[in-house]
């Protein structure tokens, strides 16, 4: 049984939908993981005890 050229179409569209869905879902996934690992790189940032201690006001 061969296909006609209609459902070769339909096959050929609903493969590209679905590699476009994995994609997105790769995506959503993907982002807040890397923002995530963005944070953790720079760790000494949210420590307190590091840098030099804030200067005192001026009340002049």
């Amino acid at each position: 049984m061969s296909l006609t050229q209609e459902q070769k179409n339909q096959e050929v569209k609903t493969t590209e939908e679905n590699a476009r869905r994995g994609f997105l879902k790769r995506a959503a996934y993907a982002a807040p993981t890397i923002v995530a690992l963005g944070a953790l790189t720079k760790p000494t940032e949210s420590k307190a005890g590091f840098g030099k201690p804030p200067s005192a006001p001026n009340w002049n």
